[in-house]
């Protein structure tokens, strides 16, 4: 099952004030490639997150899965699940973003099968019903540091400890999206052996499950041709301090939930200090945005073009016009490009020879000089061929 994801489009993106606004923190020349960027990250909303999560639960096993949502213990916190007793630690009363999410998707899947799913069973109720199968829930896996320490700290409990070493749990690992690196390092941190003489090797009671899977280092994937363009304007920003420019641990990753913003994307995304407002603050999805994904709530940018726009009509001028010198002059991949020149074809700057039109020519002319830019009423189609002494370039 392949989830419903949303990208901006170049439209949203010079619709947008807000955009406009945090576009504005960079330079002219840098806009160009910010605007790359942000048509390069991905949407998860989350009923989309949630038909995913309850599909993938639904799928796991028919034996009985206790689920547990995985979450980073803050440092005042016992690094326990389970008390003496055997009975669940209360968490933090804190709203965690993607654990709650978590949380309440569990809480439907019980309504819909209690006798199938336990919501953060008790180590009591694990072995009083015997479950060998547990699920460990997250949104996003980078590092795999997050799901490793959450499984380290199950495991410090001498009791569960000794069922994993016996081969009688068996560990579900389900994230929307993770990174090949993640699986490994997971693997290899938890305690545990894959030598060919051990009866349960490690490995095989470690299962995961993902819609997206990607390499941290093929970043052309995720980023287009011009990949390194976007890598130097992030790792450029001095704003944002170095451990962040290219989201925790280096991933650059493209993916952002409506629940909750990764830290693993780039920094210049999320980071907020006096010196840099971020598109995302507080590492969430400001209410504007989905609406915006969802095609409603343009506004309208007055008389003036984007920078990205006025930048390609001064190479059109310049005579430049095949695709791939234009895309290697603005320093943008072939996506981009293509959605730039239809977007001057529907302004009327451009024609369908990708060639200026009057209009085209007078936004540089009132740019280079100042002046206003004269309104033209596009409103009534005339085919090109009645237009033959119509002025191009």
């Amino acid at each position: 099952m392949r989830s419903v994801q949303k990208i901006l489009t170049l439209e949203m993106v010079e619709g947008s004030s807000e955009i406009q606004t945090w576009l504005n923190q960079f330079s002219d020349k840098d806009r160009v490639v910010a605007t790359d960027l942000l048509l390069k990250l991905k949407f998860v909303p989350r009923d989309a997150y949630s038909e995913w999560l309850k599909t993938t639960l639904s799928g796991l096993s028919e034996n009985q899965c206790g689920l547990y949502a995985v979450r980073k213990f803050g440092k005042n916190e016992d690094l326990c699940l389970w008390n003496a007793s055997g009975e669940m630690l209360k968490r933090q009363n804190l709203s965690l973003g993607s654990e709650d999410l978590v949380r309440s998707v569990i809480a439907g899947l019980m309504k819909s099968d209690k006798s199938r799913f336990l919501d953060h069973p008790s180590l009591n109720e694990l072995r009083d019903l015997k479950v060998h199968e547990i699920a460990l829930i997250d949104d996003s896996i980078g590092s795999g540091k997050r799901v490793s320490d959450y499984i380290k700290i199950m495991l410090t409990n001498k009791t569960f400890l000794s069922w994993w070493s016996f081969g009688w749990i068996r560990f579900h690992i389900v994230a929307f999206a993770r990174t090949n690196e993640a699986t490994k390092i997971i693997t290899d941190e938890i305690p545990g052996s894959n030598h060919p003489i051990r009866k349960h090797r490690k490995s095989e009671k470690l299962n995961f499950s993902s819609d997206s899977i990607y390499q941290t280092s093929q970043l052309e994937a995720r980023w287009g041709r011009e990949f390194q363009g976007i890598v130097n304007l992030c790792a450029s920003q001095k704003a944002i301090p170095a451990r962040r420019r290219l989201g925790f641990r280096g991933t650059m990753s493209n993916l952002v939930f409506y629940h909750s913003v990764p830290n693993n994307i780039p920094g210049m995304l999320w980071h907020e200090s006096e010196s840099w407002t971020p598109l995302f603050p507080s590492r969430s999805v400001p209410e504007w945005l989905p609406t915006l994904l969802d095609g409603a709530s343009l506004t309208p940018r007055g008389k003036g073009v984007s920078d990205s726009m006025l930048a390609l009509l001064q190479l059109i001028k310049r005579g430049i016009r095949n695709q791939n010198s234009l895309a290697r002059s603005l320093g943008v991949d072939g996506v981009f490009l293509q959605q730039l020149i239809l977007s001057g074809k529907k302004s009327g700057f451009l024609t369908s020879g990708n060639r200026l039109t009057k209009a085209g020519v007078q936004i540089i002319w009132a740019t280079q000089h100042g002046s206003e830019i004269e309104e033209f009423d596009r409103s009534l189609y005339v085919p090109e061929k009645w237009c033959v002494d119509r002025r191009t370039i």
